[in-house]
């Protein structure tokens, strides 16, 4: 499958764990590219959960000030 291959596989897969949310599905896989992505360059999942938690807090203060 390779390297690419495998990047793609589980940004599907994290876009089907966030199911619910059809409208943000497109955003949902390419955030799972730049996590499996972070997780190459570093070797640590760390980087991963610090952009995931950024973007959470982000999407949070955006629905609250709308």
């Amino acid at each position: 499958m390779g390297r690419m291959g495998a990047i793609a596989v589980s940004s599907l897969i994290f876009t089907l764990a966030h199911y619910p949310t059809l409208n943000a599905m497109p955003v949902n896989f390419v955030s799972g590219i730049v996590f499996a992505w972070a997780y190459e360059r570093t070797g640590s999942v760390i980087p991963g959960m610090i952009i995931h938690g950024a973007f959470n807090t982000i999407a949070v203060l955006l629905t609250a000030m709308s």
